[in-house]
């Protein structure tokens, strides 16, 4: 497919501007595109994922406590916060990762009353093997983009991230 051939977003777009064109559709070219991204993304994650009997929610998980750093360990709080989950959902993960012997809770030293979270060493090789397919996968879908595009959209993207934050 050419460069130029128009795309599912350009012809929503056109049709706005022959339906509406009293109205700027044009922010729709950019988040139409993200969702449908994401939603691409998603669809080829969700098999790769299903090889090792994980779902999304629990991959971010395990992923969350692998880039913690060694121990590995956090609370259900923290998981919760630095993944953007509620606490109960966070809960839910945690008990299906728990009975597959992939994380464990644990007391913190510091106060007995702190449960901690930890990968153990089976959840530590499972995270780092689908880690490396995920990441083989990303780099696969980046292949027809040149390095300075692939910067130029993660730069692109990190100011809309900042816009959109600071503006409410």
């Amino acid at each position: 497919m050419s460069p130029n051939t128009p795309d599912a977003i350009d012809r929503i777009l056109e049709q706005w501007r022959r339906e509406r064109p009293d109205l700027d559709a044009s922010p729709m070219g950019v988040f139409g595109r993200i969702a449908r991204v994401y939603a691409l993304a998603q669809r080829q994650l969700r098999p790769l994922l299903a090889d090792y009997e994980l779902t999304p929610a629990t991959f971010d998980v395990l992923a969350n406590l692998r880039r913690s750093g060694a121990p590995h360990r956090k609370t259900a709080g923290e998981i919760a916060s630095s993944s953007l989950l509620s606490t109960g959902g966070t809960t839910f993960r945690l008990d299906r990762l728990e009975r597959r012997g992939l994380v464990r809770r644990v007391p913190a030293t510091h106060d007995k009353r702190v449960i901690l979270v930890e990968l153990t060493e089976e959840g530590r090789a499972l995270i780092d093997e689908v880690m490396a397919a995920h990441l083989k996968q990303e780099a696969s879908r980046l292949a027809h983009l040149s390095e300075d595009q692939v910067d130029n959209l993660v730069t692109g993207l990190r100011d809309l991230e900042r816009s959109i934050v600071t503006s409410y």
